[in-house]
């Protein structure tokens, strides 16, 4: 009785200890030592040399478990390896049998679970329910030249069916113009300690991080003054060791050429285990389709500044009595930016113009069946930076324009008359429309002078609300005066502000709103009130 009670508080103290850290421990029946032996407790890295004898290591479940055991063994680099798992169960009393390493016969005990030989590449083996008693990993390199291996074993809810060979992760790849941004999950095996390293080739998947450096090892003999910008499309071959980053976004890319793109995680040096991958083919965007009369939205930075449309004209096209069949209407509308502009029909370039703020294009002599392509692009990378993102529509029916049909000159004219530092009038050109159409007049009162500010006549049409205007962040103090009314057809309409202040500065700004339609806006005019008479 004395005898097994003192088994049951040596095994409790050591099972205490393996539970929480790597350790050496002696298992044997009567309790003297035959040879130390190396412990792996679960959930852990554990790296260790390994030679051309044979070198065990333990892993032990005191009880009964039901989460399912993992174990993974990673070669170091250009290394060869062989190991098996050999599992013991334990006796009736909770104990295990005498392992004698100075026994030649010590290699037969325990039953066979799997045997494998591995040359730097990472292989895992799942076993399921993890059984109450030793797992033995014997490993010895296969060269006879000495190594290094990392060891992991994990104590997981669920796992799938068991299965041999790398565990599964992906990675997400989004584009963006000419970029693609790459993004992994981090390592679920000691994220915080982990570093990463990214191989792109256009040539194959690399299966081990040695593989990639012996390629380019290669490259450099061949040619000495080799770097990563002589390569050709078809011999692209990178390493960049990102530290802890999880993300990379890769530039330089060529339509067509397919990228294989390889992650894989280092616990330290010459230590790297297959993280993940992902194969990715670059090719140019296509058009966005159009559909008749539906406007289509997109941001144009997240493009890099380009972005092309397709419309077909329909077999079916619905005629209008105020517009012949065979016209084609488009508008573009930039937010924020400048943009160039291409329309093309098979190729053949019709229409190539500069917009900013909001332009109307009429195509004629169309037919039915013919696909038209739009292309706008940013006019430089600045404006990449500042644009927003751009609104394009293209219809067959001109009632089906959400905007009103502004005249080509949009300025707004200050009236010279008598000198007068209290009001001014102002005219500008009706909108076409054959519906009536509400103009507003809006006077804002800048307290900063408009000298120290980047004043720009033209507006940013995408502020100009649905009937309502928005004001921009640039004037912030100010009062505002306003004045709504329906104004008539084909002639130029006039308005006379009231009650202005002397040596003040103003911004005159006209909108005009379609009913049940859009509003957009005349060009800024600039008031300066610092004489006596208006300047």
């Amino acid at each position: 009785m004395l005898v097994r009670l003192w088994l049951a508080v040596l095994m409790t103290v050591l099972l205490t200890v393996v539970a929480f850290k790597p350790l050496e421990a002696n298992l044997t029946r009567d309790g003297h030592s035959l040879k130390q032996m190396n412990v792996i407790p679960p959930d852990s890295d554990y790296i260790v040399p390994v030679t051309k004898s044979r070198t065990k290591f333990l892993i032990l479940i005191h009880q009964d478990s039901d989460r399912d055991l993992s174990v993974t063994v990673t070669p170091s680099c250009n290394s060869m390896l062989n190991w098996d798992l050999k599992f013991i169960p334990l006796t009736k009393y909770n104990q295990t049998v005498v392992i004698s390493w100075n026994n030649n016969k010590s290699s037969d005990i325990g039953r066979l679970l799997i045997e494998y030989t591995g040359v730097s590449i990472p292989a895992t083996y799942q076993h399921g329910k993890a059984k109450r008693g030793l797992y033995v990993i014997s490993a010895q390199t296969a060269t006879g030249e000495d190594s290094k291996a990392m060891f992991y074993v994990g104590l997981n809810q669920n796992l799938r069916k068991n299965q041999f060979g790398f565990r599964p992760n992906g990675i997400k790849i989004k584009k963006g113009g000419q970029k693609i941004y790459l993004r992994w999950n981090l390592s679920h095996i000691d994220h915080h300690l982990m570093k990463y390293s990214l191989v792109v080739s256009s040539s194959k998947i690399y299966s081990t991080i040695c593989e990639a450096e012996m390629r380019l090892e290669e490259k450099l003999k061949t040619n000495p003054t080799y770097t990563e910008d002589d390569l050709q499309p078809e011999d692209r071959l990178e390493i960049h060791h990102l530290g802890h980053n999880t993300s990379y976004t890769m530039t330089d890319l060529i339509y067509d050429e397919t990228y294989y793109f390889t992650v894989f995680v280092f616990h330290e040096l010459h230590i790297a285990t297959h993280h993940a991958n992902a194969t990715y083919k670059f090719q140019k965007s296509k058009p966005i389709g159009l559909k008749d009369a539906r406007p289509r939205i997109i941001n144009l930075r997240a493009q890099n500044g380009k972005a092309s449309f397709r419309y077909k004209v329909g077999n079916k096209m619905q005629l209008e009595k105020d517009g012949p069949s065979n016209t084609l209407y488009w508008y573009v509308m930039p937010c924020d930016g400048v943009v160039n502009v291409e329309i093309r029909c098979r190729k053949t370039l019709l229409i190539s113009q500069r917009v900013f703020g909001y332009e109307k294009f009429i195509i004629n002599n169309t037919k039915r069946g013919e696909r038209y392509v739009l292309k706008v692009e940013s006019v430089s990378v600045d404006e990449t930076q500042r644009i927003r993102s751009i609104e394009v529509m293209a219809t067959v029916r001109p009632t089906m324009i959400p905007m009103p049909d502004m005249p080509r000159n949009l300025s707004v004219q200050q009236y010279v008359g008598p000198d007068d530092c209290n009001s001014v009038k102002i005219g500008w050109l009706s909108a076409n429309s054959l519906t009536d159409l509400k103009y507003c007049v809006y006077v804002q009162e800048n307290t900063n002078n408009l000298e120290s500010v980047d004043f720009s006549v033209k507006p940013d049409q995408c502020k100009v609300g649905y009937g309502k205007i928005r004001r921009s962040d640039v004037y912030n103090n100010y009062r505002t005066k306003t004045r709504c009314y329906i104004g008539e057809k084909g002639i130029v309409l006039v308005e006379k502000i009231l009650k202005l202040k002397p040596l003040t500065t103003y911004t005159i700004q006209v909108t005009v709103t379609k009913p049940r339609g859009r509003t957009l806006s005349y060009d800024f005019l600039k008031l300066d009130t610092n004489s006596c008479g208006l300047n």
